[in-house]
């Protein structure tokens, strides 16, 4: 994807995610699980700790070359690293989650803004692999990874509200 439809795409998705959670009283959000034991306020820290992530990938690249990875190795890794993201937000309120959502997503856009489409698709070096660039990076942090749980907190919605 180009550097217009990445932001297009990451847009969307966030105006969607708002209109899912537009009603929603506070007990769905932040009291009732919706997958296993997260409720929706854990999801949000969830998809702001990857969006922090994406972030950091665009200011290594752009500070350095090649952005640093996370030394997740395995799917045991990215679940320790999920609990841990989720567990560092568990005792904030609701609207301090919400509220660094929102700032990781205007920052996000804003960090894409200043990529060029070149920057986006250039091959990045070792350590990554073949067919790393850094919209792949991008991608799998925001674009490819809300819509699943813009699903699953509108599958909550029907059921409870």
């Amino acid at each position: 994807m180009n550097r217009y439809e990445i932001l297009q795409a990451i847009q969307q998705q966030h105006a969607e995610l708002d209109a899912v959670l537009n009603g929603m009283p506070d007990e769905a959000l932040t009291q009732t699980p919706y997958v296993a034991w997260w409720t929706v306020k854990d999801l949000l820290g969830h998809i702001a700790l990857w969006e922090q992530v994406a972030l950091k990938f665009i200011r290594e690249y752009k500070h350095d070359g090649v952005p640093k990875q996370l030394g997740i190795k395995d799917d045991d890794d990215l679940d320790r690293y999920n609990k841990r993201g989720v567990a560092m937000r568990r005792d904030l309120p609701f609207d301090v989650v919400r509220a660094e959502l929102d700032a990781t997503y205007h920052d996000l856009i804003a960090e894409i803004e200043s990529l060029n489409d070149a920057d986006l698709t250039k091959p990045l070096p070792a350590p990554w692999g073949e067919g790393a660039t850094l919209e792949r990076l991008i991608a799998v942090n925001s674009y490819q990874h809300v819509p699943e749980h813009i699903e699953q907190i509108t599958a909550l919605k029907r059921g409870r509200v």
